[in-house]
């Protein structure tokens, strides 16, 4: 690819929350577009008086109205005019499209609760644009995720998932041999998981070890594995044998093992 192909597919983020922004980030790139990301305001000061080539800009609003106008400018003087930029607001999306003052090609979104959201929204943003998407980045080992079903497909099967466990599940192959603390697991997983009770984080590591063939047998190439006082880790051992569905027992219909495709 040219290097002025690479800076097309180019999709810039500016976002001040870390789940949303991580989740765009991960979303451009499965796409097959290189994401380049900014945190805060502050980290375009080097750029001002320039413009960012990109082929879209993704803007992840603050909840405060008076700083989303300084977002809002920020964003728009960073771009060329005819670049679509895609709003994720944390308020009722209609009454934010009134309030940004956006143009005719400008999309406003709900902030998603989840990556599949945040995927299937940035999906529908490239296509109204005309944009490339390409299903790149959802693939480890014999594990492809599907985040337009929420489902993963191993051994030639694909298993529909609880929300909850398909947004860990990405988590951890996205941090494969990092410990992950259940505080960030929690807060990854904010607006999935259960308002009360502190068991729903086992549980739901539970079932994916079952679903997705992650249990730590003798010689098996996966395994997501418990750390004590630190939380959990998805690591990989090549050379091991490949994953294969579990088969659950009728004791455990929590674990949702589906035959058929999809939902």
């Amino acid at each position: 690819m040219s290097a002025r192909n690479e800076l097309r597919r180019r999709v810039a983020v500016l976002d001040p929350v870390l789940r949303s922004r991580e989740h765009m980030r991960r979303a451009i790139r499965a796409l097959g577009h290189a994401p380049l990301v900014f945190n805060d305001l502050e980290e375009l000061l080097p750029l001002r008086g320039s413009l960012l080539r990109c082929s879209a800009l993704c803007v992840g609003l603050p909840q405060n109205p008076i700083e989303q106008q300084a977002w809002i400018r920020a964003a728009r003087s960073l771009v060329d005019p005819e670049v679509p930029l895609l709003f994720l607001a944390r308020e009722n999306p209609v009454k934010a499209a009134e309030t940004l003052r956006c143009s005719a090609g400008d999309v406003v979104l709900a902030a998603p609760s989840s990556f599949a959201d945040v995927y299937k929204g940035m999906r529908a943003f490239f296509a109204q644009h005309g944009l490339a998407a390409e299903d790149a980045g959802l693939e480890w080992g014999g594990y492809r995720f599907l985040p337009s079903k929420e489902s993963v497909v191993l051994d030639g099967t694909e298993i529909g998932m609880r929300p909850l466990d398909f947004e860990l599940a990405l988590e951890f192959f996205h941090n494969i041999e990092h410990v992950l603390s259940r505080d960030w697991l929690r807060t990854m997983a904010a607006g999935l998981a259960p308002e009360t009770g502190g068991r729903w984080l086992d549980a739901s590591v539970g079932r994916l070890r079952g679903q997705l063939g992650l249990i730590a047998f003798h010689g098996c190439e996966w395994k997501l594995s418990t750390i004590r006082y630190a939380g959990f880790k998805l690591s990989r051992s090549p050379g091991k044998k490949a994953p294969r569905l579990v088969t659950l027992s009728a004791r455990e219909p929590q674990l949702e093992a589906s035959p058929v495709l999809g939902f």
